[in-house]
């Protein structure tokens, strides 16, 4: 049986999980021109399929994105625990109001793009910040 206790620490984690995963994938950051290695709508497309996941709650496709270390590090059951509570706040999806694509440098120094994306819903607005590598691959995720 989970306790409210158990519950509560794991989505603690799942969020810190993503917070650190996303902040490693951005150190180091020098520049926010984007690499000519991404093409901004592809960028855009793919961020706006990410969230499209998460909203309808598909979890497992989102992970699916994901790349290895991201797969390794995160289950859907753990981001739908997330995503859900943080649902619970914002209520029903409304529209989304921009996408926005810069480019960065990872920890390694390898290009990276990251798109954030401001979504409202009935109760606000959320932003979802996606990084991929050249692969497009999701390397960080973090929602607020």
């Amino acid at each position: 049986m989970k306790t409210r206790k158990n519950v509560g620490l794991k989505k603690y984690i799942c969020i810190l999980l993503l917070a650190v995963m996303a902040l490693v994938c951005l150190s180091g950051c020098s520049s926010t021109k984007l690499s000519e290695d991404f093409d901004e709508g592809k960028v855009k497309e793919a961020a706006q399929k990410a969230v499209d996941c998460l909203i309808a709650g598909q979890y497992e496709d989102c992970v699916a994105m994901m790349g290895q270390e991201m797969q390794a590090a995160l289950t859907a059951e753990a981001l739908g625990e997330n995503v859900e509570s943080v649902k619970e706040k914002t209520g029903e999806f409304r529209e989304y109001k921009s996408t926005a694509v810069i480019g960065q440098k990872d920890s390694e120094g390898a290009d990276c793009a990251v798109a954030v994306v401001v979504a409202a819903f009935e109760k606000g607005n959320l932003t979802y910040n996606i990084s991929f590598n050249t692969e497009m691959e999701i390397i960080g995720l973090w929602m607020k």
